[in-house]
């Protein structure tokens, strides 16, 4: 899912949302790229993970999964070829490197994601945590599109009040860091990478926030 804006100053706004994980929308990715051709890219990850990424991408290595990512990817794969790391990120990056353009990572970085995580998940949500995962498993899916999968999939974690709380953190920082970025590359091309959890709520904020500079939505 993609939208385009410009602004009256000039700066092009792309934003990408992609199901992590899911190869077709690392494909769907590149082409959007290599067609809008962006200053700067901005992906939902930690700045640290930028680094992990380049690294995985010049001597691969085997990546350990946690039991959601495990669940959540082999659900995913009935909607098509899945890989680890996300194309989403790893096409970002190659993008990047590959035309020599400045690489932003968007969300919150470990130590403020430690923080977060420490001041939201209390005793009961961990255990609630706990009890998701086995229900999760057992869950019978109604999705028919790998997106609906992952409002589904999003609806069921978030249930744990803790997590739900988490990723509102994040979009948040996410939002903010943002809008300081277009703030900062007027007549720019600027392209949002995003998980496709946070995409609608994300293209509606920016929307908002822009609204008072007369953004024109590109169809």
């Amino acid at each position: 899912m993609k939208k385009e804006f410009k602004m009256e100053n000039g700066t092009s706004i792309l934003m990408f949302g992609g199901v992590k994980g899911l190869i077709r929308d690392g494909e769907d990715l590149k082409e959007t790229l290599q067609s809008f051709r962006p200053d700067v890219v901005c992906v939902s990850i930690p700045e640290e993970s930028i680094d992990s990424l380049e690294k995985f991408m010049e001597d691969p290595y085997e990546l350990t999964l946690s039991d959601y990512e495990v669940i959540y990817g082999t659900i995913l794969s009935e909607f098509g070829e899945v890989m680890v790391p996300p194309p989403i990120y790893m096409e970002a990056v190659k993008y990047a490197r590959h035309f020599s353009v400045r690489l932003e990572g968007i969300d919150l970085d470990e130590d403020s994601y430690s923080q977060v995580y420490m001041d939201n998940m209390k005793s009961m949500d961990l255990i609630a945590h706990s009890v998701r995962k086995r229900r999760i498993m057992h869950h019978s899916f109604k999705s028919t599109t790998p997106e609906d999968f992952v409002e589904e999939w999003t609806s069921m974690v978030n249930r744990v009040k803790g997590l739900s709380r988490i990723d509102n953190e994040r979009l948040k920082y996410i939002e903010e860091r943002s809008i300081d970025i277009i703030s900062s590359n007027p007549g720019k091309s600027i392209a949002f990478v995003l998980d496709y959890e946070f995409h609608k709520d994300f293209v509606n904020f920016i929307e908002n926030s822009l609204n008072h500079s007369g953004p024109e939505a590109l169809e």
